[in-house]
């Protein structure tokens, strides 16, 4: 490793930028030299290069395992927008495997914001999925239960551990043509902080998507919260507006709708109105 500069940048800071460096050509999995290794490397304080691995850890980068080490942290879930996957299909072109188990399979009542007229009997599908048997996101979605009951969507089916619920709208014909989705960032609540096994003030990823059919019909309606440490996303972001973008539209003028109305692309910053946030 190159020696620390006296560049006015803190050596914890430097050393840490090493580490990346060093955690991307390693595989997931492999250890990292222990921390009087690395104090040694570097000639400073182990207190310094603590200080370093706190940042990578942040980071999700990498995993400390008492009495055994430090290690290079499996890959985040990557997301690609403009092609819309399922999360098994995310997890599974990553070379890893999803799997879920059943949090609730019941009816909810109508809410504001939902792609359902109102009144329209629903059904809540609360599930924990998993990447590898490591909790990383908890998806809660709303259907219909007129659709539920027709694809014979009971909590028996969905209760197999590699349900995937795209597929099952496949396999009865329903095509899945395209969706609404907006991610916002956020502190874990309580049940999150259980459930995906993060600490207090962890933060999470929370993703609000609406999947259509071809012809408009809604399919599903999830609220999704990952781990932000295994979750990254990519865009491809345009200085003009690009002709020719399909958009589901029928009878569907929802509050994502609102955003795709004022032609905005790319980033959006705000709400301002942080009145209702935790603290």
């Amino acid at each position: 490793m190159a020696r620390l500069q006296d560049t006015g940048e803190p050596y914890y800071l430097q050393i840490a930028g090493k580490l990346r460096e060093m955690v991307d050509t390693l595989a997931a999995g492999e250890r990292l030299p222990s921390e009087p290794q690395l104090a040694k490397t570097f000639k400073v304080s182990r207190f310094t290069v603590a200080k370093a691995v706190d940042e990578l850890s942040r980071d999700g980068l990498i995993v400390r395992k008492q009495g055994s080490g430090t290690f290079v942290a499996e890959m985040p879930l990557r997301r690609q927008p403009g092609y819309l996957l399922s999360f098994t299909e995310a997890v599974g072109a990553a070379g890893h495997r999803a799997t879920h188990r059943v949090l609730a399979f019941r009816p909810v009542e109508w809410s504001p914001g939902l792609p359902y007229s109102a009144g329209i009997a629903l059904i809540l599908f609360d599930r924990l999925r998993y990447v590898d048997g490591i909790p990383v996101a908890r998806h809660r979605s709303t259907l219909s239960a007129e659709l539920a009951q027709r694809l014979g969507l009971t909590e028996t089916a969905v209760s197999r551990a590699d349900f995937s619920l795209y597929r099952h709208f496949e396999d009865h014909g329903l095509t899945v043509a395209a969706a609404n989705e907006r991610l916002i960032a956020r502190l874990a609540d309580t049940d999150e902080r259980e459930l995906l096994g993060i600490a207090e003030d962890s933060v999470v990823v929370s993703v609000s998507r609406q999947t259509f059919a071809s012809d408009g019909t809604p399919l599903d309606a999830v609220e999704a919260t990952y781990d932000a440490r295994r979750y990254s996303y990519e865009a491809r972001l345009t200085r003009q507006p690009e002709l020719g973008n399909p958009k589901i539209t029928k009878g569907n003028k929802d509050e994502f709708q609102k955003h795709d109305a004022d032609r905005h692309h790319g980033p959006r910053l705000g709400p301002w109105d942080t009145a209702g946030e935790r603290g």
